[in-house]
């Protein structure tokens, strides 16, 4: 393991990069960036400050290695639940501690260290920094309507102990809004309540919504997110407002229906509408490596599939998944330092 490279880790960690928080995401991707190009033949191709910002920077003509990353993460939540500052970053034999240690900035310090190993060997490889992932991959959106990209291999260095995994489901996130008919809460016939609306026409109905199977990626799935409305005890609400969360492997298409049927007094929206991903088969560059099922979260390749001209993608990286989102998350400097080797030997399989 690298000095330089878990000093810049440490540095990352103690930044607080929450989603949404786009100018503290991009003072990151500056940091990151100023690491990176330290070494000659390492340069920013393309970047966007405005809006959600990314940042791509890479060696040779782009045919090489992709590593997609984000820089955000999820809030720390309470702080009570942690044994330590979430923005410690402490090392002590085993781990690095600190929220966005394993998700995802462990991956994308170990990305950005094969990027400079790459450029001094004279190998092609290129690291997409985005933001705004863990709020439906926003940034990557916005990256792909602006990249036309051609590598050989594209690798996601989320958690998944070094493994590689082959895709994910993907993600179709809906939003419910029933409309009633406000009136005293004494007289309740006189009106007609949205809550009870949405509670009776969409959660009643949710054993009627359509999912699928894959072979690989599983079941579809759905989750009600959140569910809101009503003013005052004693007044008939009006409005309420429902969000689902449907992973899907087959597309959103048919969620989407189902949502739109549902009754003439309930419309739906479509927040989120992300592919799955799947690879057929590992990677030739991969094939002395361990597997491992989907990832059950997804990722940025849900977005920036259609921007990498067909080729394979993995979800491969430092750390344990169960960290992800957890109070007290850690990571292995074990893994960490795996991340360190596997990513530069891929990138040299490539470059063969």
């Amino acid at each position: 393991m690298t000095d330089e490279a878990l000093a810049l880790l440490r540095d990352l960690v103690r930044r607080d990069t929450t989603s949404g928080d786009s100018a503290a995401q991009a003072a990151a991707q500056e940091l990151a960036v100023s690491y990176a190009t330290a070494t000659a033949g390492v340069r920013v191709l393309r970047r966007s400050s405005t809006g959600r910002p990314w940042v791509l920077v890479g060696t040779g003509s782009g045919d090489g290695v992709l590593f997609v990353c984000h820089i955000d993460t999820v809030p720390v939540g309470s702080p009570a639940l942690w044994d330590r500052d979430p923005f410690s970053a402490d090392v002590d034999e085993e781990f690095l501690h600190g929220r966005g240690s394993v998700d995802m900035k462990g991956g994308l310090v170990a990305a950005l260290a094969a990027l400079r190993n790459a450029a001094e060997a004279g190998a092609d490889a290129q690291v997409l920094i985005t933001s705004d992932e863990e709020i439906g991959c926003r940034g990557a959106i916005e990256a792909s309507a602006s990249l036309d990209l051609s590598p050989r291999i594209v690798a996601v260095p989320e958690a998944t102990r070094n493994r590689v995994s082959l895709g994910h489901r993907g993600a179709t996130w809906l939003r419910l809004t029933a409309r009633g008919k406000a009136a005293h809460g004494s007289t309740p016939q006189l009106g007609r309540n949205a809550i009870r609306l949405l509670a009776d026409r969409a959660l009643g109905a949710l054993d009627s919504l359509p999912l699928a199977a894959d072979d690989y990626l599983g079941e579809e799935t759905v989750n009600v997110g959140t569910f809101e409305g009503g003013t005052a005890t004693n007044i008939v609400p009006a409005s309420a407002v429902l969000t689902l969360d449907v992973r899907t492997v087959d597309g959103g298409a048919q969620a989407i229906a189902w949502a739109s049927s549902l009754d003439p007094a309930i419309t739906s929206e479509v927040d989120l509408d992300l592919p799955a991903v799947r690879t057929a088969h590992l990677p030739e560059p991969l094939s002395g490596q361990v597997t491992a099922p989907a990832a059950t979260y997804f990722t940025d390749a849900s977005a920036l599939a259609g921007s990498v001209t067909g080729a394979p993608i993995v979800i491969w990286g430092p750390g344990d998944p169960r960290q992800m989102h957890a109070a007290n998350e850690k990571l292995e400097l074990e893994s960490f330092e795996q991340a360190l080797c596997n990513y530069f030997e891929l990138v040299l399989s490539v470059a063969r």
